[in-house]
């Protein structure tokens, strides 16, 4: 306060007049001692996959504490959260937008505080998460709370590692006009993740069984099924992992030492689950047929549950061996290594493990010796002039087959495919192409010989009784032709091939 001393005389007496002034300081609520604090209570804590996959929501997880100073802030005044980053947990990610915030409740206060429901936390956009309909006046004011539920959203994104996942949020609270009345930037939230679908520590077992044996030409062309031919046993061990995968490969053809066959004339199919839990309904497998091959092949997609910890589970898996030519190979032991692989839900290896699986040829059609002598086993029909398709074409092997056995027997003939394929995908027909048998060893009557259209059906092309031993070891001619001015040969070009097969059966 200052006095001013001013003298005036007014009729000869003497007036003092004293004024006074003061300054005048105007408070706002802004900036001057208004804080925010806040504490946590129990968070989310995930400990089954079914947990991860339905989610979580923890009531009045977080209370916001108000202490501010004297202000008067009309009706309208808000609280804004924002997540300063994405949950952690030191070394794995869970994106923020997996969590929500929402207004519970309020102790103390001037009320009328409404929530605007759960808001999905953003690390670049602060949420709003009351409307008010009362003033924040301070007096009485000073000291309130706000209660703020949480919610975590359940799915794979949670499935990415055990550990506690945390981060900070800045919460503000608001003045209608936006202005910052009072705010914290370290508000602690998070949540704990204990189920992991690492599979950590789960490994494979695998066994075989049934070996199939094929012993005549009619079952090597069929092809087998062997029921439960592979057993995969799972050992979880302390993994209650869920999504995982099973694949198989084979480490190279199907072998007796010399001879071969290649893996993919082999599937496997789920057949059941022998032992265990959890049930092929709740994995989620099917029975279709997985044909093997040289790279790993999905045997159990990314199965719908969890394994259950230290309990043991076995699968079943019959194996489809499919008929044909490839199966037409020297009697003997033919064993394929296939290699199983579980992987857990993002696709990284857990275990492996290796099983010999073996089939049995002993077909009594491999008790004949066939050979293709003095080069009958390529056969080239050339086409380069005129005459040559007007005429036809013919190629002779003296002596081009040559069979040794001791019982009856009759010789089938046919091809790998119904056309002759060119390098440019055009076909001829294999009928196209006639092949003729003649005798050239001198034997003893019986012996049979004829000539047939090439076909992919089977075509007995010789029979010998056998009826002595001059019919033992028998050297046939063969002659490939073409019959004149055959349509099916005009406008072609190139080089067109198949595989013809000769097979000696008992008969």
């Amino acid at each position: 306060m200052k006095e001013l001393f001013r003298k005036y005389l007014m009729n000869g007496s003497l007036q003092i007049t004293v004024l006074l002034t003061c300054l005048l300081f105007l408070y706002s609520g802004n900036g001057f001692s208004q804080t925010i604090a806040s504490y946590n209570g129990s968070s989310c804590t995930f400990n089954t996959n079914t947990e991860i996959a339905n989610g979580c929501t923890t009531l009045n997880y977080i209370t916001i504490q108000y202490n501010l100073a004297n202000g008067n802030y009309p009706n309208g005044w808000t609280l804004s959260v924002k997540a300063n980053g994405d949950f952690s947990n030191g070394s794995t990610i869970i994106p923020a937008q997996y969590v929500s915030l929402g207004f519970s409740s309020a102790n103390g206060g001037p009320g009328g505080e409404t929530g605007t429901g759960y808001q999905i936390l953003s690390t670049t956009l602060a949420k709003n998460l009351i409307t008010t309909s009362s003033q924040l006046r301070t007096p009485p004011s000073y000291y309130f709370e706000h209660k703020l539920n949480m919610k975590v959203q359940g799915g794979n994104h949670l499935a990415v590692g055990t550990g506690t996942y945390s981060t900070t949020l800045t919460v503000s609270l608001l003045a209608k006009n936006g202005t910052v009345i009072a705010t914290s930037s370290n508000v602690q939230a998070s949540f704990v993740v204990n189920f992991s679908n690492s599979c950590q520590g789960a490994s494979l077992n695998t066994y075989s069984s049934g070996q199939h044996t094929f012993s005549t030409y009619a079952e090597q062309l069929a092809g087998a099924t062997v029921t439960d031919a592979v057993s995969v046993q799972y050992a979880p061990n302390a993994a209650s992992c869920a999504g995982w995968t099973l694949k198989v490969k084979a480490a190279g053809n199907f072998s007796n030492g010399s001879q071969s066959i290649a893996p993919q004339y082999f599937s496997l199919r789920f057949n059941r689950v022998s032992a265990g839990s959890p049930s092929a309904l709740a994995i989620g497998v099917d029975n279709t047929p997985v044909m093997i091959n040289n790279t790993d092949v999905t045997l159990i997609n990314q199965s719908n549950a969890a394994f259950v910890a230290y309990s043991g589970t076995e699968h079943k898996f019959d194996m489809l061996i499919q008929g044909g030519i490839h199966l037409l190979v020297p009697n003997g032991t033919y064993t394929g290594t296939l290699i199983f692989s579980l992987f857990n839900q993002n696709n990284e290896l857990v275990s492996m493990s290796t099983v010999n699986v073996s089939i049995y040829i002993n077909s009594s059609s491999n008790s004949y010796t066939v050979e293709l002598q003095n080069s009958a086993n390529e056969i080239d029909l050339v086409f380069n002039t005129l005459a040559n398709y007007t005429n036809g074409v013919s190629v002779a092997k003296a002596r081009g087959l040559r069979i040794v056995g001791y019982q009856p027997y009759q010789v089938l003939i046919k091809t790998s495919g119904l056309n002759l394929v060119g390098s440019d995908s055009n076909t001829i027909p294999v009928s196209a192409v006639s092949v003729e048998t003649t005798k050239f060893t001198s034997t003893s009557g019986g012996v049979s010989t004829f000539t047939r259209e090439l076909s992919t059906a089977d075509q007995i092309i010789i029979t010998n009784p056998m009826v002595d031993y001059t019919q033992q070891s028998v050297e046939y001619n063969l002659r490939y032709y073409t019959a004149p001015n055959d349509s099916r040969l005009s406008g072609k070009s190139g080089v067109f091939s198949t595989t013809v097969l000769f097979v000696v059966i008992a008969q």
